[in-house]
């Protein structure tokens, strides 16, 4: 959800591997290809689109909203509201199968008989493509914080396909081309101290404590961050 729909979750995370503040035109330059685009009313065949647009409420001017926008206009403070578009689209089961059986006897009309396995699985896969192009999105937005000189980002959401959508976006703009591991603060992570994440003898001492009582799974990107 939105910060500005009244309630609020949060979901957080540390970026390791920085230590240096990012000049404004870079992260500028790295926003710009993961930007959303204008809304599509047919033709798009992914069930869900995620991409950057202008966060609401921090221009001292209204903008329209088709307006060039870059991190400019998302500082706030010590950091950047990034606020994520989220389009989805979803074709509904039963009509997508009403429609597959009608094709099914239409063709078995005709032909005497079903076609074989494998083409009946493409005219199904094919037909779930036509009615997604013919989908109308429902949107939501998600906004984050991100203090980036502090390594820190605040997700203001914690389900989890807004978490999996924020997590991909985010590090296919900016933690994978400025190198930076993305690590969820999930427990017992919540409790460690700052020296755990900035000193890397007491990270690997912390980590290895750790490792005998967490799922491999949970420290396996702090254990690659400081490899």
């Amino acid at each position: 959800m939105g910060i500005q729909n009244g309630s609020i979750s949060l979901c957080r995370y540390r970026l390791l591997g920085g230590g240096r503040r990012f000049s404004l035109a870079k992260l500028s330059e790295l926003i710009e290809p993961h930007k959303a685009g204008p809304v599509k009313l047919s033709g798009v065949f992914k069930e869900d689109l995620a991409g950057w647009v202008r966060p609401v409420g921090l221009d001292k001017v209204e903008l329209p909203l088709d307006a060039s926008w870059d991190l400019t206009q998302c500082q706030l403070d010590d950091g950047f509201l990034l606020r994520m578009r989220i389009e989805k689209r979803k074709v509904p089961a039963t009509l997508h199968a009403l429609l597959f059986k009608q094709k099914m006897g239409e063709h078995e009309q005709k032909a005497g008989k079903l076609p074989p396995p494998r083409e009946r699985r493409d005219v199904k896969d094919q037909m779930k493509r036509d009615l997604m192009a013919k989908a109308l999105p429902t949107i939501a937005h998600v906004d984050g914080f991100w203090r980036d000189k502090e390594s820190e980002l605040t997700l203001f959401a914690t389900g989890k396909k807004q978490r999996e959508l924020f997590e991909a976006l985010f590090s296919a703009s900016f933690a994978g081309p400025l190198e930076l591991s993305l690590v969820r603060m999930d427990p017992p992570l919540t409790g460690l101290g700052e020296d755990a994440w900035t000193d890397s003898s007491v990270a690997s001492r912390t980590f290895g404590r750790l490792s005998s009582t967490t799922p491999w799974t949970a420290l396996a990107p702090l254990a690659e961050a400081y490899s």
